[in-house]
């Protein structure tokens, strides 16, 4: 089953909404316990203020009593009574006699408080209360007003009730707006999928962004560059694919051809040199498909992650140990001048196949007797490696031109398929080098290619 973003999405919101009301709820919980406490804690100090005031008056003819006979108490609950009263207690006490005059029916005999001025927190028949006791110096009257807590927790208990049942039955009503919601913000998603999905397979045009969301806007232009890079690739197949056909034709003719006349001759000699032609159109061809798979195989989508430290002394030894062959068989005198270049982050395989194409094209263009000189050297932040040969160099008319694939002078005699510059020109953007070519010390052609250091 696939992950659905509007159920991601809607769960989350709701578990933050969830935990948001819940901890609002707690915290108007705390917040009206305070408050209801401040509230009755003043209710107390002003009730016992009245109390003492009146007993203040109206009791004073006690003082002197011996007895307790004149003890008075309010009655139980009567009719016209509340429940809370059973909740709420006083009692009036004559100092420094420490004697007991009046009290209400739910306060005991005993001292509520054991302070004679303030608030105080205890514990009478097993129930916590709140005491506030006030002592009158000059008539000797203290009152001890006694609230229990049940009452105030009760009061906070029925106020966050009422407050939070509200919130619990919108809980699913928030659901499935939030739901309807996100359904809301998903379609221009929605459309962008149904846009591609209705696309045909060739249709690489970019996607329009007039009306697209800034939250989906990167993912649009993701695919634009995505279809660019397809498209390109697709011209670069399809182009490549158009040049290799052009340039394989001739060369199958002409092999078609020799083999039709070595088997149609009846001369040993001409079929001899027929099937010598043959031999060497087949060379011809092999190089060529080798040379094309080796421009097929560059592909700078996937050669990016094949990139490691190198150092390039080990590369360019191993070429010319591998062309050294050929250019004894021409008589070439094949030079290696390279100092100690850091470790630098590339293809090895293409680099390989860079300086051996560029090695290659040196030897088979010098005339024989003549000299290629390999130099790796560092220039600042960069690292050349050049090939220069004695040959007859190129033109500067022609220097831009020889970079197109199967592109070849006029007038040459060398076999070769047009393509080992395009080679080494593809491998020098896949590494972000600058590929020049110039006049060489040597008197031909110098072609450089110049490399970033950095490790990977």
């Amino acid at each position: 089953m696939q992950p659905s973003l509007r159920r991601r999405l809607l769960v989350t919101l709701l578990t933050i909404t969830t935990l948001l009301w819940l901890f609002t709820a707690l915290g108007s919980y705390r917040a009206t316990q305070h408050e209801i406490d401040e509230m009755f804690d003043a209710q107390l100090a002003q009730a016992a203020r009245t109390l003492l005031a009146v007993a203040g008056h109206e009791l004073a003819e006690l003082e002197g009593v011996p007895d307790t006979a004149h003890i008075h108490f309010l009655p139980a609950n009567g009719d016209d009574g509340h429940d809370y009263e059973q909740k709420l207690a006083y009692q009036l006490w004559l100092q420094p006699q420490n004697r007991l005059i009046l009290r209400s029916f739910m306060a005991p005999e005993a001292p509520l408080s054991g302070l004679h001025n303030g608030y105080s927190s205890e514990v009478i028949n097993g129930q916590p209360w709140r005491i506030f006791s006030l002592h009158d110096p000059n008539s000797g009257f203290e009152i001890k007003m006694g609230e229990s807590l049940a009452i105030r927790r009760e009061l906070s208990d029925q106020i966050t009730r009422r407050l939070t049942l509200p919130m619990l039955l919108a809980l699913p009503l928030l659901a499935l707006l939030i739901y309807l919601g996100i359904g809301r913000g998903l379609q221009p998603l929605q459309r962008l999928a149904r846009t591609i999905a209705r696309r045909e397979a060739g249709h690489l045009q970019r996607v329009e962004t007039t009306d697209t969301p800034a939250e989906i806007a990167p993912l649009v232009s993701a695919l634009n560059q995505l279809f660019e890079r397809v498209e390109e690739s697709l011209e670069h197949e399809r182009r490549f694919t158009a040049d290799a056909a052009h340039e394989l034709r001739t060369p199958l003719a002409a092999l078609k051809l020799q083999a039709q006349v070595a088997l149609q001759s009846h001369d040993e000699a001409q079929r001899s040199h027929a099937l010598q032609q043959l031999v060497s159109g087949v060379t011809r061809a092999s190089r060529l498909v080798e040379q094309l798979l080796t421009l097929s195989r560059i592909d700078p989508e996937t050669a990016r992650s094949n990139f490691v430290a190198v150092a390039l002394r080990p590369l360019a030894e191993e070429t010319v140990a591998a062309l050294e062959p050929l250019a004894h068989e021409r008589q070439i005198t094949l030079q290696l001048q390279c100092e100690e270049s850091p470790r630098l982050c590339v293809q090895a395989e293409g680099i390989a196949i860079a300086l051996r194409n560029l090695t290659d094209n040196a030897i088979r263009y010098t005339p024989p007797g003549g000299t290629v000189a390999i130099t790796i050297e560092e220039e600042g932040e960069r690292v050349r490696l050049s090939v220069a040969d004695s040959g007859p160099g190129i033109p500067d008319a022609e220097r831009e031109r020889v970079f197109n694939r199967f592109y070849r002078l006029a007038g040459q005699e060398v076999e070769g398929s047009g393509l080992g510059l395009s080679i080494v020109q593809r491998i020098a953007e896949l590494h972000r080098a600058t590929l020049s070519l110039q006049r060489s010390r040597l008197g031909g052609l110098e072609v450089s290619l110049s490399l970033p250091k950095g490790g990977c």
